[in-house]
């Protein structure tokens, strides 16, 4: 099992929350599809992430990048740091960020795509980007999520996981297993290497892999409780927070609000996740 980490010194949560003020915090997950629409679309992205001011994004399908060549481009949208799973390679998993990382961590081998884990301010981000063909696979996958997570998640640490699970959650089940233009393309997929069904329905052990090691699927619950319904069909690009965190969410939710403009951008939609006083030490906490 060959998995990269880099370490490095920093002073955590220096100078993030002004007195007597809520810090606000925004992540943003994103599929670019092949590295922004095979490279068509990334000063349109670039230009939207500005506006969004992210302080960390999670990319899936970055294309042909290394760290060093993919914080440079980061640059367009105002982050000085990035990492990349798979340096030269398409579908790759990296992430960028404002601050420094204190540790970074990669991984490939057992894994479709791969996954980095990051520690940014003493919070864990972890950019992960599940198997689009079996969903045995998928299954398998998470176990090795949860397992690297769940030391994490029992000593009380904070995590954000998010990415293109390729796959609904079960809190979708009723929905996704009722969308019959959906079955139908899967069903009717018989290529060999395919099998994102189980007995003709979506299977759900692998989210469930990640619910029970300690992560809640925020976005479900934020779009539910505001009507926020964004018509995807099926959901499969989620976040996926440690429970210590769920009370910090502000927004979590699929943003389709600009629908057209999006959809040149890349086949999925980024999804949004703001916390607030996300960097409130344990002590202040308890």
């Amino acid at each position: 099992m060959k998995i990269k980490q880099l370490l490095a010194t920093f002073s955590v949560g220096a100078a993030l929350t002004a007195s007597g003020a809520d810090e606000m915090t925004r992540i943003i997950g994103y599929n670019v599809l092949i590295g922004f629409n095979r490279a068509e679309r990334i000063e349109e992205t670039a230009s939207w992430l500005r506006e969004k001011k992210p302080d960390v994004v999670l990319f899936q399908e970055i294309a042909r990048q290394t760290d060093e060549s993919f914080a440079r481009q980061a640059k367009l949208w105002n982050h000085s740091y990035a990492a990349v799973c798979k340096p030269w390679q398409d579908y790759s998993i990296a992430m960028t960020s404002r601050r420094p990382f204190e540790m970074v961590e990669m991984r490939i081998d057992g894994l479709h795509h791969g996954y980095i884990l990051a520690r940014i301010d003493g919070v864990y981000y972890m950019s992960i980007h599940l198997s689009p063909f079996r969903y045995d696979t998928r299954i398998r996958e998470t176990e090795i999520y949860a397992k690297r997570l769940k030391p994490l998640l029992e000593a009380g640490e904070k995590v954000i996981m998010m990415g293109d699970f390729n796959n609904p959650s079960p809190y979708d089940a009723a929905q996704a297993n009722s969308n019959a233009a959906a079955l139908e393309a899967r069903r009717n997929d018989n290529r060999p290497h395919i099998e994102n069904l189980r007995n003709g329905f979506f299977d759900f052990q692998c989210m469930n892999n990640l619910l029970d090691a300690g992560l809640e699927d925020v976005c479900f619950f934020w779009m539910k409780k505001h009507n926020y319904q964004p018509a995807l069909g099926v959901r499969i690009d989620m976040a996926m927070l440690s429970r210590n965190l769920e009370e910090n969410v502000v927004e979590a939710y699929v943003d389709t609000t600009r629908r057209e403009f999006f959809q040149t951008l890349s086949d999925h939609y980024p999804v949004i996740l703001t916390l607030k006083n996300l960097h409130e030490s344990k002590n202040k906490e308890e």
